[in-house]
């Protein structure tokens, strides 16, 4: 399996790098996937759905403002889905034309979807925060509230999970219970 970068950027000026392996990649979306370290657990009706070392499968869609994590808890059970409001994805290839590393400028808002398809928005304190010390303007802070409104349309529509089954369909995944059971 293949190792890619990922260039982590925090407004105003957190850089962190971290090694994803590459599972699919085309010109609407790289997948990758990693076990997580959040800085601090979700719970959701009582259940923890995302903590240290679960595995996420990232979907990082080419031109949109948000990625899509698939959770899975340390029993390799579907915990659910963390989207990210960032800037558009920027990739990087090496000479050979690979995918070298990729880059993403998180704009502190997040959405978690449940299984059920109930939703809960994430980190609106540290967004008015970044927005009242300047860390974002108040022109991405609009667009990053846009978004938002706009992915949770997607999730009451069904189209967010349309836009994931149509990619893991394109790469022949039927389930990633079975990989992430694997995954270091």
């Amino acid at each position: 399996m293949e190792t890619v970068t990922l260039t982590y950027k925090r407004p105003p000026d957190r850089v962190n790098y971290f090694q994803q392996q590459l599972l699919y990649l085309d010109d609407d979306v790289i997948v990758t996937s990693q076990r997580v370290k959040p800085s601090t657990p979700i719970l959701q009706k009582g259940e923890t759905v995302l903590a240290d070392n679960f595995a996420a499968v990232w979907f990082v869609f080419t031109g949109l403002w948000y990625d899509v994590g698939k959770v899975y808890n340390l029993n390799n059970e579907w915990t659910g889905y963390y989207c990210d409001i960032m800037k558009p994805v920027k990739r990087s290839m090496n000479t050979t034309g690979e995918l070298d590393c990729f880059e993403i400028t998180d704009l502190f808002l997040d959405l978690w979807v449940n299984p059920d398809g109930s939703y809960e928005i994430q980190d609106e304190d540290e967004f008015e925060e970044a927005i009242q010390t300047g860390a974002i303007d108040t022109t991405l802070a609009k667009t990053a509230r846009d978004v938002l409104n706009t992915l949770i349309v997607e999730v009451e529509s069904g189209r967010l999970e349309s836009r994931v089954q149509a990619v893991t369909h394109r790469m022949k995944f039927t389930d990633f219970q079975d990989y992430v059971e694997k995954l270091p």
